[in-house]
């Protein structure tokens, strides 16, 4: 998703002081992330006291486990405490004065540790009744989450007549457009609202989450759209990613009886996650949709965007004075890959796994110790967990392991989980880590008895002929004696 907006300059330091932590292994990683905002004014007169509003990372529980470990804000001064909703956390900023020509960049820099979240959710248990103020989060948005809209309606209905379980409804809203909006990224600055992304079939991050939200809230339930980051190695170079290739949507949903829950329609790609988010989404800010669409454009909320840019007063002729997003970083602190490679051909019934296990954090990783598993149903894992030892930023280690692959495997496709626990620390916080990495692969039939046999009858009358040569040149010897 591509969520930056014009953003600004800010110059203040604040640092959250953390205890040392120890804690058991938890899915988890920690980054950095870098904003900077600047502010220009380009004439002909000096402009005084440029202020704004920038969003900041906030602590997130329940359906999302985030926590702000350290920030600094320099190069503002902070013209209010900081302040939050439910939905976002801000602060108001002071650039003071511009000369003519002179510009002034604000960075943010927060540190956060994102947790793996999974709810467990019984849908026996969901309840009917929703809290009156949620209902606001069943509303239609124009240009965003079209859910008056006849098509959308007639849809959400189709899709959801069958049951009165709002927890069945959810999901039978997430596999539909998970299985026919066909992800195709979108140009920069142009997304799109639910009822585009229907009636075109296509579309990124963003028009999955607002389509899936539009048809929650025509089938009654309360959903918003989370706007944050979705970190990939494939897009850091040397460790460090550009927040605007990373930028992400996904949504959020409330279920009575348990409470908000996540979805991400792409993460991953043609899968989904529904209930789950990884370590891998930063989440942003949140938002029921209200002010988002600006003069026909969507303009999330959070860190990456401001709001209110203005100057106080100016001497003279009115100065020319923009305010913009002058880029951010996303740097892994403690960050562990685990990727499967190639699998081998089976032998003898024996598949084996090659795992890589990659450092891609700027901290060095202890004691590390690989595993991976499988449905026992199908597989055998006959290789133990493999210590792996110390690894420095940036670096790896391949290990192989053996799984035997039981009749009832074949002609289906199966998921392999990869395993890695490690410790690791930044700052004076330290921890057990845990890093999940997942490979489905196909296990084609072995040769039948049918196909065995030509070449089983090929081999004996070979064989045949050998001993036959072999008599025949021996009964020749004794003739010649």
């Amino acid at each position: 998703m591509r969520k930056f907006l014009v953003l600004v300059c800010v110059s203040f330091a604040l640092l959250l002081a953390q205890p040392t932590v120890t804690a058991q292994a938890e899915e988890s990683a920690i980054y950095t992330v870098t904003m900077n905002y600047r502010v220009q004014n380009d004439g002909p007169t000096e402009a005084l006291d440029a202020r704004m509003i920038i969003y900041l990372f906030d602590n997130v529980s329940g359906w999302a486990e985030q926590r702000v470990l350290s920030e600094q804000i320099e190069g503002a001064t902070l013209l209010s405490a900081i302040e939050s909703t439910d939905d976002n956390r801000w602060v108001r900023i002071s650039l003071g004065n511009l000369p003519l020509g002179e510009s002034k960049t604000a960075t943010v820099v927060q540190t956060l540790k994102i947790k793996t979240v999974e709810l467990s959710i019984d849908p026996a248990t969901v309840g009917t009744s929703l809290p009156q103020e949620l209902l606001v989060f069943t509303s239609p948005v124009d240009g965003l989450f079209e859910s008056n809209a006849p098509e959308l309606q007639s849809l959400a209905l189709q899709l959801t007549d069958n049951t009165v379980n709002l927890y069945y409804k959810a999901k039978q809203i997430f596999e539909f457009v998970v299985d026919n909006l066909e992800y195709v990224r979108q140009p920069e600055g142009n997304e799109h609202g639910a009822l585009w992304g229907y009636q075109n079939g296509i579309g990124d991050c963003t028009e999955h989450s607002n389509l899936f939200i539009a048809l929650l809230r025509a089938a009654g339930i309360p959903a918003k759209v989370v706007s944050g980051f979705g970190y990939l190695a494939l897009y850091a170079v040397g460790g460090t990613a550009d927040a605007e290739q990373l930028g992400h949507a996904f949504a959020m949903f409330y279920l009575p009886n348990v409470g908000w829950v996540p979805a991400d329609l792409v993460w991953p790609l043609n899968v989904g996650s529904f209930g789950k988010i990884d370590y891998s989404h930063i989440v942003g800010a949140t938002t029921g949709g209200e002010g988002i669409v600006d003069d026909g454009r969507i303009r999330w909320p959070g860190p990456g965007a401001y709001k209110e840019p203005y100057y106080r007063s100016y001497v003279g002729q009115a100065p020319n004075v923009t305010f913009s997003f002058a880029g951010g970083t996303i740097t892994p602190e403690v960050l562990v890959e685990p990727k499967f490679g190639t699998p081998s051909s089976i032998r003898d019934g024996i598949l084996r796994l090659t795992l890589i296990v990659k450092n891609t954090g700027q901290q060095t990783i202890d004691n590390a110790s690989a595993s991976i598993s499988a449905d026992q149903t199908y597989f055998e894992i006959l290789t133990p967990a493999q210590g792996v030892g110390s690894l420095t930023s940036g670096s790896r280690m391949v290990l192989d392991f053996d799984v035997r692959v039981k009749e009832a495997a074949y002609d289906k496709s199966h998921t392999f989980t990869a395993n890695v626990t490690y410790g690791s620390s930044y700052g004076t916080f330290s921890g057990t880590f845990l890093a999940k990495g997942d490979r489905t692969i196909s296990i084609s039939s072995p040769p039948s008895a049918s196909t065995q046999q030509p070449f089983d009858i090929l081999l004996l009358a070979l064989i045949a002929v050998l001993i036959g040569s072999v008599v025949a040149l021996a009964a020749a010897l004794l003739r010649r004696r």
